[in-house]
């Protein structure tokens, strides 16, 4: 058998590698960005209730606008976040970013907490905050979300490529019938013979004049036939 007959074609290889990976490269980011988002968790509550406290200050307050449009509608969101200061025990001074109430100016003073030997985790958020907890839950229910979608699509996937692989080889095994113009191999049977058509039946000859017994003239032994021209007409009346 050829070996390139046994190549799948393009769209089988398309369907069999590449639309499974797709789906599956999506939900790993998706686990892989819901891991992020638990680990940020457990060390905010690790800073909150096992962490150290010292006392920072606010330096300065920005609000973040960004707006995107769909279609006619414009949508424009807005976010506080806060530049804090504090130092370490051990006299280091150490600034971070953090997004943060709108109650909180320049020059006040807040507590700071991070936790053990991470001053680089450090949060200005109060224990138990809620806005932190709601967006926790919203962005792990998205991710949730999105990877049981990637897996179903991942799984339909899969199932396609299964079915397509299944009828390649099918359709590979089929041997293709041979053409009548081809020459045959010495190993294969010589095709019957076509049988003969039927033979016509025979005609009889056709006439190749007129018959002879046609009459020539205007038959003379019809009964009560006039024999000559009629004498008998009225002569005219005369004045």
């Amino acid at each position: 058998m050829d070996q390139r007959a046994a190549v799948p074609p393009i769209e089988v290889l398309v369907i069999q590698y590449i639309l499974p990976a797709v789906p599956g490269l999506m939900a790993a980011g998706a686990l892989a960005a819901a891991a992020r988002v638990i680990v940020r968790r457990r060390r905010l509550n690790e800073a909150w209730y096992r962490g150290v406290t010292v006392e920072g200050r606010c330096l300065r307050t920005f609000v973040t606008t960004a707006t995107w449009r769909r279609g006619l509608h414009q949508h424009t969101n807005s976010t506080v976040s806060h530049a804090y200061e504090f130092t370490t025990p051990d006299g280091r001074t150490l600034r971070f970013e953090e997004d943060g109430p709108s109650t909180v100016f320049d020059g006040d003073v807040v507590p700071v907490r991070y936790p053990q030997g991470r001053p680089d985790l450090a949060t200005a958020l109060p224990p138990g905050d809620r806005g932190t907890r709601g967006k926790f839950r919203l962005q792990l229910g998205f991710l949730a979300f999105a990877t049981l979608l990637c897996l179903a699509a991942t799984a339909v996937f899969s199932l396609t490529t299964q079915i397509m692989t299944d009828v390649f080889e099918r359709t590979r095994d089929m041997k293709p019938p041979a053409s009548p113009s081809s020459p045959t191999s010495p190993e294969s049977p010589a095709p019957p013979a076509a049988p003969a058509p039927p033979s016509m039946p025979s005609l009889p000859p056709l006439p190749s004049g007129p018959p002879d017994d046609f009459p020539t003239g205007f038959p003379t032994d019809l009964p009560g036939a006039p024999t000559g021209f009629p004498t008998d007409f009225p002569k005219p009346p005369t004045r």
